[in-house]
This record gives C-alpha cells, structure tokens and sequence, in this order.
C-alpha cells in the first residue's frame, strides 16, 4: 500500500464516526441515488427483475468498490441479487455489514471486505470466482481519491462481465466559476481532506479516454444539474457532480460468434431460392415435401421470435430508512 493509500486509508477510518450523521450527507446520499435509479435504463446494465416476483429474478452481482458505508450499495440493491463491497478502511467496512445485517440481509446478499485492487499485489482472497464476472461495478465519489485512476479502470475492467459488464463512476467535473466554490467564494478545495484527494475532478474527455484505454465501449456521461452541496470547516462547497458509464468489450470470440450468428442469420432469413416451373420456396421450412394429393411444396414462411416480448419496465426508486435491496430477508 503505497503512503497516499494509507493516508486516505486512516483518514476515512477517523471519518467514519461521523460519516452518516449529518443532514448534507443524507442529502448528498439521496441525490446520488435519485440521479442513479432515474438513468437506471441509460446506465445499461443487465438488471434482475424488479417488482416481487423474487422466483424470476435475473442473478445480478454488483461490485461496489470504494464502498465506504454502502451508499451505491442501497442506491441499486433493489435492482441486482448480489452485492460485494470492498474498501481500505476497515471502520467503513465494519459499519457497510452492521447496515446490510440490520437490514435482514445475508452474507451472501450483501458483504464487504477490507481490500484494495489498485495495488501492486491483490489480496489471494479477492481472486477467486465470487470476486469475478460481475454484472455491474460502481464507484460512488471516491474516484478522485485514487492515485491512479486510468489503473483503477482496469482493474475494475477485468472483474466485470465481458460484452455485458458495465462500469458506473459518480464523481465531480473540475472547479467551475459557477458552482464549485465555497460560501466566502473561495474554489471548494476541501481543505479538511486535501491530503487524501488526488484530482480536483474529471473532464467529460478525460473520463472518455480513460475508459476507452481500459477497453470500455458505449461511453456516456452526464453532468447533473442540481450541484452537491458539502458543509466543510471551511465553508459551504458546492461541486457539479457527473455520472460517467461504460460497457467492457466483448472478447474476440464472443465477436466473431456474434458475426457468425448474424451471417447464419442473414442466410436463414433472405435465401428465397425459385424452382424451374416459377413457384417459389423457402428451403428447409416446408412441411409436406411431397403430398399425396400431389400439391406443389407450400412456401411456408417462418415464424420469427419475438426476443423484445419479455421486456420488464423500470421499477421506481422508493427511498427508506433501511437497505431495501429487494432482496429475500431472513
């Protein structure tokens, strides 16, 4: 771990005495998951199926890195079957499965573990199965406190789902005039955590790069309108807060399959051969070859497949107290 690592590691293990204790941090909290659920469809992830019908759920697993106390954690819960958390800060680990307890989940529903997979070695825990092929990974404002960001991508990169996998960052664009200063108008440096921040926010451009480099594709972002307001020693800051995704690559074999189903497919659809007497014929889809009646062959047309008909509507984000993961509880 290198020294800026520990330093953040220490700072968020004082922090988290009072992490969720104040009304700005509720609120900042709220806003984020009000900004998630409302792009839920745009974000473009392979959600499990939302409403009561637990028995048909999807398996969805969602990586919630830099997991502090579970704020992206009870902002998607409802919307996946199966949360990892992990984070440097032991004390944010400890109060993330006190919540997820508390709320009637299990250790498999929902678990974080002190870790950190933007170091030079991993943990050996953190390699095995349980900690791959996720559906879904996010970082909730804690990018800028990465020392290497680019890496942190693809490292990420690598525990999603290839041609599925979907990678969601929420942090905040660089200092503006407008918005990113404090109440005597100084810009919002966040004094009180200045030691522990790397980058003072993200351009839309550099996030696009950034995740094209790490083998993303399908890059958006936005920026949201409301700015997050933080009440710091120094001052009120308020900072214009962005929601960035991208869809890992598929492999090379799962695109050259994707072509030679297309190609198969094209053949099936448009290959209309006609006989010598005119009548035509779709090879391979008439019944009755040759009928006793002495009928010429039907030109049966097939029945195509509707792949849309299972199409599940976005279930409203409905804010609680607790963790409402939508989830089977004890």
């Amino acid at each position: 771990m290198s020294a800026f690592t520990e330093a953040n590691r220490k700072a968020f293990n004082d922090l988290s005495a009072t992490y969720n204790t104040k009304p700005w941090q509720h609120e900042l909290k709220t806003q984020v998951a009000e900004a998630l659920i409302a792009r839920q469809e745009w974000l473009g992830a392979q959600w499990a199926t939302t409403g009561d019908q637990q028995t048909n759920k999807r398996e969805v697993k969602l990586l919630d890195y830099a997991c502090g106390t579970g704020a992206i954690t009870q902002a998607l819960g409802s919307h996946v079957t199966q949360i990892r958390g992990i984070d440097i800060s032991e004390n944010m680990v400890k109060q993330y499965n006190e919540a997820a307890t508390s709320s009637g989940l299990t250790e498999d529903q929902a678990h974080a573990v002190v870790g950190d997979l933007l170091g030079d070695t991993t943990d050996p825990s953190l390699n095995t199965a349980e900690w791959h092929e996720f559906d879904i990974a996010a970082i909730g404002l804690g990018f800028h406190h990465f020392e290497h960001p680019e890496q942190a991508l693809k490292r990420l990169a690598a525990r999603l789902k290839a041609g599925t996998g979907v990678l969601v960052v929420i942090d905040f664009l660089p200092f503006d005039h407008k918005h990113n200063h404090d109440a005597s108008g100084n810009n919002g440096s966040m004094s009180e955590m200045a030691h522990t921040i790397k980058h003072n926010g993200f351009t839309g451009d550099q996030m696009r790069d950034m995740y094209q480099a790490a083998g993303f594709e399908d890059f958006d972002i936005v920026a949201l309108k409301q700015p997050a307001k933080m009440e710091l020693s120094s001052g009120t800051v308020h900072r214009t807060l962005f929601i960035a995704k991208g869809r890992k690559s598929m492999t090379v074999l799962q695109k050259l399959g994707t072509w030679l189903g297309a190609l198969q497919d094209a053949a099936v659809g448009d290959w209309n051969a006609v006989r010598q007497d005119g009548h035509r014929w779709t090879p391979g889809f008439a019944n009755d070859v040759a009928k006793q009646d002495g009928s010429l062959w039907g030109p049966e047309t097939r029945k195509v497949e509707d792949y849309n008909s299972g199409a599940r509507k976005d279930e409203p984000y409905r804010g609680t107290g607790t963790w409402n993961m939508g989830l089977p509880r004890n």
